[in-house]
């Protein structure tokens, strides 16, 4: 069997894809190729880590608001669905599976006129531009949050939930110590801004350390593009607990471990986090990208907050003794975050296995 894979360039997109990708491999007793198609990205190394070859190809980016990117983008669809045509041509995939996000178009175009079956992925509450384009071409609609399925035709769309990998789960404290150079007899807290970091979060971080540290220790995923100028700002911090504060560009490998030390995690509303965070029993602080089309962060966020999974602070509101405030609230067993882990866990016990869901429908779809 071969599935053609495509999907946007962050984390939110791959990470589903891999967790889709490991149950369909088991499914398949190993009896499948696989082709990602997609952007330029940082992850495609990650991609091409679990044996998945890569065609990188050009995408526009969907923009609704006026910019002059937009005229240079608009000439970069067409090239991609030539591209797209050519790669299907060549790869003869039996199926598509698409995570979203405009990269996603063109392979989409390009597996519709051939006349091939395309199964998509909706993560967020609110479907982004590129996943309603999508689903005019899509055999089937999955979605992650039963409050999605209005946005789609009614026969094409299926509540799922959002594929995680169960890697995340497998994470070993005792290795997490070693690995971090951390305490098991103190709070830990996962600050995470998605894969392309946080700048309003990691500032607030840094000015709230001297707080911080007198009752947690830290690890802090701060973003690749942010990493050099934090690590320079921590040299001029004068701290004797700076030693339980790390801090890192991104996690791959040791993300499991990150999750299975820590008691709290500090995130924006992706819904890839959100569901890995939950996935994992954490307490969490939620703090939306204000800026997410559609507010879909929020969105996000707001879904999992009325079921009392999570705690929200705006951005606009974020500042050092708010946060402060709420990290330490939450480390009350005996009250506030003793009731939100209970929820979580039976949450939790309601929710079927997304990606092996998805896993069978494209194994079996006709």
């Amino acid at each position: 069997m071969k599935i053609l894979l495509t999907g946007g360039g962050t984390g939110g997109h791959i990470m589903p894809i891999l967790a889709v990708v490991d149950k369909l491999r088991k499914l398949k007793d190993g009896k499948v190729e696989f082709l990602f198609v997609g952007p330029k990205s940082n992850f495609n190394q990650v991609i091409k880590n679990k044996g998945i070859n890569v065609k990188v190809i050009n995408a526009g980016k969907l923009r609704r608001y006026i910019s002059i990117e937009n005229i240079f983008d608009l000439i970069k669809f067409p090239v991609g669905i030539i591209q797209s045509l050519f790669t299907i041509y060549n790869f003869k995939p039996n199926i598509v599976f698409s995570k979203g996000g405009y990269a996603s178009v063109p392979p989409v175009v390009g597996a519709w006129i051939f006349q091939i079956p395309i199964i998509t992925h909706e993560s967020d509450v609110v479907p982004g531009l590129a996943n309603r384009i999508i689903s005019k071409f899509a055999s089937k609609i999955f979605v992650s949050f039963s409050d999605s399925e209005k946005y789609f035709a009614f026969n094409k769309v299926v509540y799922a939930g959002n594929p995680i990998r169960e890697e995340i789960l497998n994470g070993n404290k005792e290795r997490a110590k070693n690995v971090f150079d951390l305490k098991d007899n103190i709070p830990t807290v996962l600050v995470f801004g998605g894969s392309q970091g946080a700048v309003k979060i990691n500032e607030v971080v840094l000015k709230s350390l001297s707080d911080l540290l007198e009752k947690v220790q830290i690890i802090h995923i701060c973003g690749e593009k942010n990493y050099e100028e934090i690590k320079s700002k921590i040299k001029k911090i004068k701290l004797k607990r700076i030693s339980r504060y790390k801090v890192y560009p991104f996690l791959t490998d040791n993300l499991k471990d990150a999750y299975a030390l820590s008691e709290i995690v500090i995130s924006r509303a992706g819904a890839n986090s959100l569901s890995e965070i939950i996935a994992a029993e954490k307490q969490s602080i939620i703090i939306p990208l204000p800026t997410s089309a559609n507010n879909h962060q929020y969105k996000n966020a707001e879904y999992f907050f009325e079921k009392g999974l999570l705690t929200i602070i705006k951005e606009e509101n974020l500042n050092p003794d708010v946060l402060i405030k709420q990290l330490f609230k939450l480390l009350q067993e005996d009250g506030f975050g003793a009731n939100m882990k209970s929820r979580i866990r039976k949450y939790n016990s309601n929710i079927t296995n997304s990606a092996e869901l998805l896993a069978k429908e494209i194994i079996n779809f006709k």
